[in-house]
């Protein structure tokens, strides 16, 4: 191609025009807040048409559930229909005259009021962040401590919000207060943050410890913020530059960041006396701050979400949390509340008494928060020590010699300076130590699992029992091994079987926790609001089934402890700490025992009854075009699948069991009424019983209150069946009733595992 050519083709692109309209003298004119108008086809090949009624009666024609996906719509094309430079997207993006930070002028003093309300403002935003939501939309959105964190201060001296060479001489008192404020507040949280970080606990589900790459204050000494807290409150004190009231406010609400400082520093040690009282007087401290909080004056331009493209220019841009004062004060006062319970199981009991702490302290409503659930576990478990002072070892023994074997052999901590390898108490500490070693982790799992939130707790217990499950084979094992060196002899019961039977000790232990964090998973699941109506009758009989079970495994458990107690009393050189031993064993089987028994009469009456409203057709099923009775029990009956015992009930043979189509209406009532009876008398007995008889040392208060809830909840029901009662035989020749049932939701009846349904003529 020639010269010319190639000339006369560049004059033709250089001419070329995008645009043949006027051209705008704007150059970001399409940038207008104003979206531009629809586009406007003009094609032979495109014909426009309105497809609102044809998408609709296709839409129509969907089963409810049922999706449509483009084959040809990928996670590309998704990802490219979100519009850059919209507000909601993207995070930097800017109104018109709009700049990229705010333009904040730290150095203007402040007046009083509203110091207290930028403080009052922080606490909420820090009782937000308790919460669970993220710091990017909390504390981080305050300018002052922004401030504080960017950046990184090395030492006091580079913390002044004015950063001119006369600010560390010229320093406002009000801004000395709030910066002192704000570098307690900091620290405070680092504490909190390190420490919640340190334990088990689910990201962005429990709490956010994500800080965005910010060091909050790691480099500066904790004594040196508490001194700055107090040379300013004692300031203050001595100040003429404001009245006696705001004197007063301010003040407070030094001291109360000081003394916040001093207990989550103090927390981590493991002395229950004092950190107890501290947390006792930081609750002290919050009627003096709620009843000067209307003293307070908004600051709005102090915070800012601007601040969160520093922080996390990925995401799009969120709003900031606000939280009120009195739902941040009323959490303020239950964390301490919760802090301070906590702190009560440092003094160790038993181990019964142990657990029950823990399953009772989770059980508090509202639920405690994340930090103080993250203490709980720190004071169980912090370097492998129990409670600080205990090792696994002495626990697990403790539980044994409480449950199985009372004054036993295997437990005897002399087999251990046994190095004989044929002596038979060498070969006992041997095999004890491997059962010690596997039992270790599955026992602290059970503690550690019930730290976490309710519905993880279950979640969690799901998948427990299977390793129990497993522990209980692998302790039978064992079981059969250390009767060659225990020389156990066993017993025949013509009436069970002609073979011998023994103990099984161990295996007995891991089967008995086993039941209870299966009964656990079937009452969570009532308070979790886990069944429908129509499932509750189903879900209460395999509650009093998995009851039973462990009513007669304690039976069988007492049987072998007395055998034993008969051979102990019969040597007339035992000591008498053994005779201490064998009596807590008893004890506590027939604590148990008649625990059990309470349990598996109420829900046996809760089936019974639920299965009369079913007959009468007050309890209506839902339309469920995707699932049938048998899919629903599947799925209900997954978490105990794989469990070798106790067996899992067919489905077949469990409608038989509670229909019960042999028996008469009126029959099945009056079974209920007397089931209900009994489990009344369980509870009423329970209630009587002192701390140590119930195996609930350090929270009795908690524990009554439970077993009172439980005792309301029995009285009710029988209220209840004898309304059905009266109805049924009112009942005309058809066997109509009319009435109606109300089911109360999760956490509106007296006990969050006993549903007791309200029938109204």
């Amino acid at each position: 191609m020639g010269g010319e050519a190639l000339n006369s083709i560049s004059q033709d692109v250089a001419n070329l025009v995008l645009d043949d309209g006027p051209r705008n003298p704007a150059p970001f004119a399409a940038y207008d807040s104003e979206p531009p108008p629809p586009p406007k086809l003009k094609s032979r090949g495109v014909i426009a048409m309105d497809i609102t009624e044809q998408f609709t009666n296709a839409a129509q024609q969907l089963d409810m559930g049922q999706l449509i996906k483009d084959s040809y719509f990928t996670l590309f094309e998704s990802v490219g229909a979100l519009e850059i430079m919209d507000r909601k997207m993207d995070s930097g993006y800017l109104e018109s005259g709009e700049t990229m930070e705010d333009e904040y002028d730290f150095s203007e003093a402040l007046l009083p009021e509203e110091i207290i309300g930028i403080i009052d403002q922080l606490l909420c935003h820090e009782m937000a962040w308790h919460m669970g939501h993220p710091l990017s939309q909390t504390i981080f959105t305050s300018l002052y401590i922004d401030r504080l964190l960017s950046p990184c201060p090395l030492n006091l001296d580079q913390t002044y919000f004015d950063r001119s060479e006369s600010c560390s001489s010229n320093e406002p008192l009000t801004l000395q207060i709030l910066r002192a404020y704000c570098l307690g507040l900091i620290r405070t949280c680092s504490y909190i943050n390190n420490r919640v970080k340190a334990e088990h606990y689910y990201e962005e589900e429990d709490f956010v410890t994500h800080t965005f790459n910010r060091s909050l204050l790691e480099n500066i000494d904790h004594e040196s913020i508490l001194k700055l807290l107090d040379e300013t409150a004692e300031l203050l004190s001595s100040s003429q530059e404001m009245g006696p009231n705001l004197r007063i406010a301010l003040g407070c609400r030094l001291r109360f960041r000081a003394q916040f400082l001093k207990v989550v520093e103090m927390a981590d040690a493991r002395m229950p006396t004092n950190i107890k009282d501290l947390w006792t007087d930081l609750l002290a401290a919050l009627p003096d701050i709620k009843s000067s909080t209307h003293l307070g004056k908004a600051v709005p331009a102090s915070f800012s979400t601007k601040i969160q493209r520093k922080l996390a220019s990925t995401v799009p841009p969120r709003p900031i949390v606000q939280v009120s004062q009195g739902a941040a004060f009323e959490h303020l006062e239950r964390l301490c509340r919760d802090a301070s319970v906590v702190v009560e199981v440092l003094k160790y009991y038993e181990s019964h008494s142990l657990m029950t702490f823990v399953i009772l302290f989770q059980t508090r409503k509202p639920q405690p928060s994340v930090y103080a659930r993250t203490l709980l576990q720190h004071y169980l478990f912090c370097d492998m020590v129990i409670l600080g002072t205990m090792s696994i070892r002495q626990v697990l023994d403790d539980d044994l010699a409480a449950t199985v074997l009372p004054a036993h052999k295997l437990l005897d901590r002399g087999n251990d300076d046994i190095e004989v390898p044929h002596d038979p108490r060498h070969n006992m500490a041997a095999r004890m130590e491997i059962f010690r070693s596997r039992a270790a982790g599955s026992y602290l799992d059970i503690l550690r699992t019930i730290c976490q939130n309710r519905c993880r707790i279950r979640r969690t217990l799901c998948h427990t029992i299977a390793d129990w499950d497993n522990l209980q084979l692998d302790a039978e094992e064992l079981d059969q091994e250390l009767r060659e060196f225990t020389e156990e002899e066993p017993t025949v019961d013509p009436e069970i079987s002609n073979d011998p039977i023994y103990s099984f000790p161990l295996s007995s232990w891991a089967y008995f926790y086993k039941l209870r964090q299966m009964e656990w998973i079937v009452q969570l699941g009532f308070e979790l609001d886990t069944y429908q109506p129509d499932e509750l009758v189903g879900m209460y009989w395999y509650l009093q089934y998995l009851a039973k079970t462990r009513s007669r495994h304690l039976e069988r458990m007492r049987g072998f402890i007395m055998r034993s107690y008969a051979s102990f009393r019969r040597n007339p050189e035992t000591a008498g700490q053994k005779q201490v031993e064998y009596a807590n064993a008893f004890s506590f089987v027939n604590f148990s025992t008649m625990e059990a028994a309470a349990t598996y009469g109420f829900a046996d009456a809760l089936s019974c009854l639920y299965t009369v409203l079913n007959r009468l057709s007050l309890i209506p099923s839902p339309s469920r075009p995707y699932s049938d009775d048998s899919m629903r029990y599947e799925v209900r009956m997954k978490p105990f699948s794989t469990i070798g015992l106790p067996e899992l009930i067919q489905f077949d043979d469990l409608t038989q069991l509670i229909t019960q189509p042999n028996e008469s209406t009126i029959d099945i009532i009056n079974f209920a009424a007397e089931s209900v009876m009994g489990a009344k008398k369980g509870f009423e007995i329970l209630s009587k019983l002192n701390a140590k008889d119930a195996y609930c040392q350090g929270s009795h208060d908690s524990w009554l209150k439970n077993i009172k809830d439980c005792l309301k909840a029995c009285i009710f029901t029988s209220i209840t069946i004898s309304t059905v009662k009266k109805l049924v035989e009112a009942a005309g020749k058809d066997g109509k009733v009319k009435a109606k049932v109300e089911i109360p939701a999760a956490g509106k009846g007296y006990h969050d595992w006993w549903i007791v349904p309200k029938v109204i003529p």
